[in-house]
This record gives structure tokens, C-alpha cells and sequence, in this order.
């Protein structure tokens, strides 16, 4: 008679294929940013990374006036290397009577738990944005009128995909106004989950990062590749048992560095919460 036994239950390369798998499904972020794993293997926790300059305003130009042309530039800029990790506890019973499958489950919640933190420091680099890309000092709604004066900020690249990120406490206001396209009217892919509709060419997506903090909200316009995640390995997964208390603890960690890439492809709203 064969026993099942703890340690068949708990394969670590198993559980590591699961939480790989799709993870960036579970980004967020994951069509707005570049996805880069060419810093897996090298050593260093430190890493010295490309970051575009914003090339100014557009300015008016008269008929037959030549264009203004602005030369991009770049810098670089050092990030650390973070390690977002996470860990569960089952029991022997949990685990042998595979009731809901306990551990396939916990693995699926390992990858979700990371791959939030990764989405919570992409919004952290989102605030990095300077007062070249930001709009409005916080007196003001958001509303159709304020995402299209924004949009100017970014000068002759104002055409292209782009997500507008709110608080679902701002849909209301911007479902109401005309310029509101909803789901079903878009005929465009959807970029993001959670896109809700569509306003003046940003696909609306609601977040509940998005929070009012003094009477203000802080929202975002992002085009793909504002942002940039590096992973330096895939996400290691590790079980020890507890053999006093008979559970089996399992960790998850994943190191990688997330920063905002190319500013001149976000814009950053400051406005007022009512």
C-alpha cells in the first residue's frame, strides 16, 4: 500500500512553475512596462539603468514656421535591487485531504501577493514624476476637460496608447460627461484590467492604489514602456517542514527593480478629491 506522503505534495519546482506562470498576468503595470530579464545572473544589488529626459512643451507655430526639434537626451540613474517575498503555513490535514487544494491554491496566492508588490512600487516610481509632467496643484476635478489639457504634455507624442489610471470613487464624474466612451463603444484592444471605458483616447482603468489623501487625488496618464521592471531571477520558491507543530511553511520570494524609464511618457494629475 503506497502512502502519500508530505513531501509528494510539496514539489518546490512544481510550486515554482505555478507562480511563474503568468505572473505577469497579474501585473497590472505589465502592458505599460518594459519587461526586461537581462540583469538575471549578474551579481550586485545595485544596477545603474537609462532614464529619458522630457523634451519641453510644444509650442505654437506659425504657418510656414519650422518645428521646434529637441534632441533626447538621456542619464542614468542607480537602483536597488528589492526582494519582495511572502510565505504560508499548511497543516499535514489540509495538505493530505486535498480539500480545495490547498497548495495549489497557496501557490496561486504567492504569486498574486508578489506580483502586488511589484504593481505597488510601479505606482512609487509614478510619483517620482517631476513638475515638467505634472498637472494641477489639487484645486481642481478631474474631469474630461482636465485629462485634455493634460494630454498636451506630451507635446507631438499626444497620439498612441495610453492609460488614464483612477480611484473608483472618480468614475461617477467621468461616466457623465459626453466624451466618455464605455467598453462595449471603445474598438480598441483593452490594454489593462480593470479598463472600464475610454476619454479623450486614455483607456480608463480604476485602481484602489489610487487613494485621496488631504483632499486630493493623484492619477496618472501612462504610455507603454513609462515604466521599467527588471527581474534578476525568476521567483524562487523553498519549503521547510515543522516538525513539532507537523505544518509545512512555504516562501516565495522574486528580486527585481522598478523605476520610471522614459518620463516624457507619463503624466502625472494633481486634483481635488470633490
Amino acid at each position: 500500500m503506497s502512502i502519500t506522503k508530505i513531501s509528494d505534495l510539496v514539489n518546490t519546482e512544481v510550486l515554482s512553475d505555478i507562480i511563474n506562470k503568468d505572473f505577469d498576468k497579474e501585473l497590472k503595470f505589465a502592458p505599460l512596462a518594459t519587461l526586461d530579464i537581462s540583469l538575471v545572473g549578474q551579481a550586485g544589488d545595485t544596477v545603474k539603468l537609462p532614464k529619458y529626459a522630457y523634451i519641453g512643451d510644444a509650442e505654437d507655430v506659425e504657418e510656414g514656421e519650422l518645428v521646434d526639434i529637441s534632441k533626447m537626451t538621456a542619464t542614468s540613474e542607480t537602483v536597488t535591487v528589492k526582494k519582495a517575498a511572502k510565505g504560508i503555513e499548511i497543516t499535514d490535514e489540509a495538505a493530505l485531504s486535498g480539500y480545495g487544494d490547498p497548495i495549489g491554491t497557496g501557490a496561486k496566492q504567492l504569486r498574486r501577493a508578489i506580483a502586488q508588490k511589484v504593481d505597488k512600487d510601479c505606482y512609487e516610481a509614478l510619483n517620482s514624476i517631476g513638475p515638467e509632467m505634472t498637472v494641477g496643484d489639487g484645486t481642481q476635478p478631474l474631469d474630461a476637460d482636465f485629462v485634455a489639457d493634460a494630454l498636451v504634455k506630451f507635446g507631438q507624442d499626444i497620439d498612441g496608447e495610453k492609460v488614464l489610471l483612477i480611484s473608483p470613487k472618480q468614475l461617477a464624474a467621468l461616466r457623465k460627461d459626453d466624451s466618455y466612451i464605455m467598453p462595449c463603444d471603445m474598438g480598441a484592444a483593452v490594454m489593462a484590467e480593470g479598463t472600464v471605458g475610454s476619454i479623450h483616447g486614455c483607456q480608463v482603468v480604476i485602481s484602489d492604489r489610487i487613494q485621496a489623501e488631504d483632499g486630493t487625488f493623484t492619477n496618472f496618464i501612462v504610455k507603454p514602456g513609462a515604466i521599467a521592471i527588471f527581474m534578476k531571477r525568476d521567483t524562487n520558491v523553498e519549503a521547510d517542514r515543522d516538525i513539532v507543530k507537523k505544518t509545512t511553511v512555504i516562501t516565495a520570494d522574486k528580486h527585481y527593480a522598478a523605476y520610471l524609464a522614459d518620463e516624457s511618457k507619463a503624466i502625472k494629475l494633481i486634483v481635488s478629491e470633490e
